[in-house]
């Protein structure tokens, strides 16, 4: 077109939007902004805004906002509630606090827009103010209050259609719907179906959104077989998205992937449009099956279809890519998504953590909170283990640091995470105090404070605490009996760590593994205590490995046990033929105990097997 005037560019603008492409709509209009060659009007703002709430875009909607405020036009209505809609799709109640304050000219569409937003947020008292001091509540204001009791669960959607109906107000094609959908996370089977009945009858079972929130509702009560009926009877229907994305969550929710694999290869045929949430779904599916060349074309598709830097779908990009180690892309995609939510930070974080990319974990975990973003207990407890898994100590202060100031000390999972930290730096006491500020110790706290102890050298400590677990009826595990026999080690408890090491079945009823006789086996061995050993090793419900041989090859030449030594040899050998390691080690021990034949002969195997070379690691040290 040659010749763009204002009244083309708002048709485009609205038409992008008002076909689910907002991004396209915000391209063309910052495309029009660059040209400076258009002044825009309120009928463009109203349409740029719309934009900017599909797509969580409140940085431009700000910008917008600035724009409509210089233009002098506060006193259109529809334009201020258009401003209003964009704050409370993109979370920002208090803006759109100040916005509905600043309007002249109050008509309903201005308080139902705020009472839904705060409905949508779970902020029921503040919504029924609102709804209280609305000059005239309409069919939309309590659709709305409906809607965020719905949203949240509450049984009190129900109770409030029950209050519409007997007021004589018309249920509609938007009551129905809310009513379903708490129906479904209610799991009230028999009020659905009452409701579905309801639909019937006046006449709405041909509308698209009554269709799919019937679908939802018998798919949130596990009746997939139903909810696919009723999406095979509208199959004239199917053309709306709505419906579709219905029937494909139903399939996730319900976790009958395949099929919901099958859905979106069909829509694919079928030409439907995907919208943010479908390809939401279509990228979990992805991760799900854990196949690569899938998420490869599901993301030429958002590519194509310009939902690449949705915050929804971006967020969940960066968590495939980061689930699959692909951490480069995730990166990428990172950095180029306009508006990144938790989500995509965590995923972000959480995929760092599992490649053991410490210092990237912990910086992106200091950008959170530069940003003063909201951090969960989650995303601070890997933070926290990242912390441990460096020995980090400095780190691990300024995540205690900032527990603090949130008031997250006093929750469970970080003051686990916090022990743990503390014991794996060497500031044990500082872990022994954490620990005793617990309110409710469960299994995995106990564990981790008796593992603590046994890595910093105290076993008395490391046993004590469990006769405190016991005492305190919190039943221990295999690895809670695992650190304290460690503990037992270090400190060389011999008997401590037999009369343990007897109690896993008869006391605790468990079954004890491989590990439990390996340190029992090389607790009586650095004791000099071979027969023990030997015993135990041959008491053992499964064939001995490496481990234990190595333990007890070990102590033969501290002891200048020769005899035994050539025997656990003999098995090592057997067991461990080509293990460069091994002979290594018997190399050691026959120079130590003076054996030159037998040397000879394994430094010529050595050559043959050939050797590796050492493994490095690193702590931090204060200076």
């Amino acid at each position: 077109m040659p010749h763009r005037n204002i009244v083309s560019f708002t048709t485009m603008v609205s038409a992008f939007t008002n076909s689910g492409r907002p991004h396209e709509a915000l391209t063309l209009y910052n495309h029009m902004l660059e040209s400076k060659t258009v002044q825009p009007n309120q009928f463009l703002y109203s349409a740029v805004l719309k934009a900017c709430g599909l797509v969580g875009d409140v940085e431009l909607g700000m910008l917008v906002h600035q724009h409509v405020s210089e233009a002098r036009l506060e006193f259109d209505t529809v334009l201020m509630n258009a401003l209003l809609d964009m704050y409370v799709k993109c979370g920002s109640l208090m803006d759109a606090k100040r916005v509905f304050h600043e309007i002249p000219c109050k008509n309903s569409t201005s308080w139902n827009t705020l009472i839904l937003g705060h409905a949508k947020q779970g902020l029921m008292r503040d919504a029924f103010n609102l709804f209280d001091q609305m000059p005239e509540p309409d069919l939309v204001s309590w659709n709305s209050i409906i809607a965020g009791l719905a949203d949240n669960a509450s049984p009190h959607a129900l109770q409030f259609l029950s209050m519409m109906h007997g007021k004589g107000l018309k249920l509609d094609a938007f009551t129905f719907p809310c009513a379903l959908k708490a129906c479904g996370l209610l799991g009230e089977l028999t009020m659905g179906r009452q409701i579905h009945c309801c639909i019937i009858k006046s006449g709405l079972e041909c509308s698209c959104y009554c269709i799919s929130s019937l679908i939802d509702m018998y798919s949130n009560c596990k009746l997939l077989d139903e909810a696919m009926k009723i999406f095979d009877k509208n199959s004239p229907l199917a053309e709306s998205l709505a419906v579709w994305n219905s029937m494909l969550s139903g399939y996730v929710a319900n976790g009958d992937w395949w099929r919901a694999l099958g859905m979106i290869a069909c829509m694919h045929h079928s030409g439907a449009q995907f919208d943010s949430y479908t390809f939401s779904i279509a990228l979990k599916v992805c991760i799900y099956f854990d196949n690569l060349r899938l998420a490869s074309q599901v993301h030429g598709l958002i590519i194509t279809r310009g939902y690449e830097l949705d915050h929804v779908v971006g967020s969940i990009l960066i968590d495939l890519y980061a689930k699959q180690g692909n951490i480069n892309s995730a990166l990428r995609l990172f950095e180029r998504l306009p508006n990144k939510d938790v989500v995509a930070w965590s995923s972000l974080i959480v995929g760092c953590a599992r490649l053991g990319l410490g210092t990237l974990v912990f910086s992106l975990f200091m950008d959170m909170v530069h940003l003063d973003l909201e951090i969960d207990h989650f995303v601070l407890s890997i933070v926290l283990k990242v912390s441990s898994s460096l020995a980090s100590l400095q780190s691990g202060k300024q995540i205690h640091s900032f527990c603090l100031k949130k008031g997250y000390e006093s929750e469970r999972v970080i003051t686990t995470a916090l022990t743990d930290m503390y014991a794996k730096c060497g500031e044990i006491e500082d872990a022994l105090a954490l620990f005793d500020c617990l309110y409710e110790i469960d299994t995995m706290s106990w564990t981790g404070i008796i593992v603590g102890c046994a890595q910093n050298g105290r076993a008395d400590k490391a046993i004590s605490i469990l006769h405190k677990m016991i005492e305190s009826g919190t039943k221990p595990n295999k690895i809670t009996i695992l650190g304290v026999l460690t503990a037992c080690r270090h400190a060389g408890l011999v008997e401590e760590a037999w009369t343990i090491f007897k109690s896993i079945e008869t006391e605790h009823g468990l079954t004890p593994c491989p590990e439990h006789y390996n340190c029992m086996v090389d607790i009586f061995a650095k004791a000099g205590r071979f027969k023990e050993a030997r015993n135990l090793i041959n008491d053992m419900p499964f064939k001995p490995d490496k481990t234990i041989w190595c333990s007890l090859l070990d102590a033969c030449g501290t002891y200048k046990n020769r005899h035994l030594a050539n025997i656990v040899a003999e098995h090592l050998l057997a067991t461990s033929p080509e293990d460069a390691s091994v002979y290594i080690m018997l190399s050691n021990v026959y120079a130590s105990l003076g054996m030159w034949d037998n040397l000879s002969k394994v430094r010529e195997a050595v050559r043959k097997v050939g050797i590796k070379g050492a493994g490095k690691s690193w702590i931090e040290i204060c200076k």
